[in-house]
């Protein structure tokens, strides 16, 4: 009796080892699917810092696995790992949610942003055609329009690009565009002064 308590001791302490010794699969499994999610949401483009921080904590949860892969099997302890996997999955998740958020604030900023900049840009086209064209500034005017026509396509390119999805791009365009439209009113200013002047 005594014999074969210690035998069935043995198989439990051997059961319990082998127990530790299991790669946790599932947890390495739920933290691979978190941050592919999270590359989905495109993390790395909106939320990047955090995005960098899942990665590593994954990227420390794999090493601690293939650090017990490497030991002798009765001597390897996933539990560890098994933690840093459940972690990584966690910040993961929490990531995919940020980067949801960031890329819809951001959505709204752009889209108030094409709405100014259409404003802008009818005002512009509108002191344009009522710009005096005279002996000083003919030329000047027929520089300006060009510019402005470039403008314009530089801001349908920007829309196409947020239509796209592609907001952070279209966010540094259409600032590019703006800076431009008040670059134009101010050079129909000039024009038009040049004009006046010539008619004094």
């Amino acid at each position: 009796m005594v014999r074969f308590a210690k035998m069935l001791t043995l198989v439990l302490a051997f059961a319990v080892v082998a127990g530790c010794s299991k790669p946790p699969e599932v947890e390495i499994a739920a933290a691979n699917t978190s941050i592919q999610a999270a590359k989905s949401a495109e993390a790395e483009m909106y939320v990047p810092k955090a995005y960098r921080a899942a990665m590593d904590s994954l990227n420390a949860a794999t090493a601690a696995k293939t650090e017990q892969d490497a030991k002798f099997v009765l001597f390897r302890s996933y539990g560890k790992s098994k933690e840093m996997f459940v972690r990584a999955d966690a910040i993961a998740k929490q990531v995919a949610t940020d980067a949801a958020a960031e890329k819809a604030r951001v959505k709204n900023e752009v889209t108030q942003m094409l709405a100014d900049t259409k404003v802008l840009l009818d005002s512009v086209q509108v002191a344009v055609n009522k710009a005096p064209v005279g002996k000083g500034n003919k030329a000047d005017i027929e520089l300006i329009k060009s510019d402005l026509m470039s403008v314009i396509a530089a801001y349908d390119d920007a829309n196409m690009e947020f239509n796209n999805g592609k907001y952070l791009t279209a966010r540094s365009k259409i600032s590019v565009v703006k800076q431009k439209a008040d670059g134009i009113l101010v050079e129909v200013q000039t024009a038009t002064d040049k004009v006046k002047k010539g008619r004094r």
